[in-house]
């Protein structure tokens, strides 16, 4: 599954699995439980595209490698930031959710997905999309950068995690922060 068009397959279907479960519970619950699953996702969403810009805006002027910690330290700032504004506005359970699609990689998987659906040109701007994808340079033999999610954690750090195992790993994690909103 290496090449762009089964990643994007993948992520259509993700998405489009996402809509059908989600329009399922707005039909069974109430406004409620439906508005804490759309921020939620949306802030998900959100972070990921945050991401994605910042990443790469950075990226363009820095070169391939960021090693900036003022930019992981903005970024876990605005994660906070996030994460406290759901928990005042839809309560722990949303925060946890929040986090927990983040934890288990779907925020990544995020930010593959506006590369594919954004797709800038990438003369000389280095920005990832379609034609030129991290994704790809990274499965060479894997991606070894994921220490902080679950599989990551139980690994030795910098070791080579399949995309499979990723993309099964987010879809749980996305699954299971739905199930903690229902």
């Amino acid at each position: 599954m290496r090449d762009k068009n089964a990643l994007v397959k993948i992520l259509i279907i993700f998405a489009l699995l996402c809509f059908a479960v989600t329009g399922r519970l707005r039909a069974q619950t109430d406004t409620a439980r439906w508005r804490h699953i759309e921020y939620v996702v949306g802030a998900s969403a959100g972070f990921s595209l945050l991401d994605y810009v910042g990443h790469n805006l950075l990226r363009s002027t820095k070169g391939e490698h960021i090693t900036d910690s003022w930019y992981y330290d903005l970024e876990a700032g605005i994660q906070i930031a996030i994460s406290y504004f759901l928990y005042r506005t839809c309560g722990l359970s949303s925060a946890i959710s929040f986090n927990l699609i983040w934890w288990t990689w779907g925020d990544d998987l995020g930010y593959y997905g506006w590369a594919m659906l954004i797709n800038p040109s990438s003369d000389g701007h280095r920005w990832e999309n379609r034609s030129w994808n991290g994704w790809d340079n990274a499965l060479g033999s894997g991606i070894n950068w994921a220490g902080w999610t679950p599989v990551g954690l139980l690994r030795p750090q910098r070791s080579a995690i399949a995309e499979s195992t990723l993309l099964a790993q987010a879809i749980i994690g996305f699954s299971v922060s739905i199930g903690l909103l229902w």
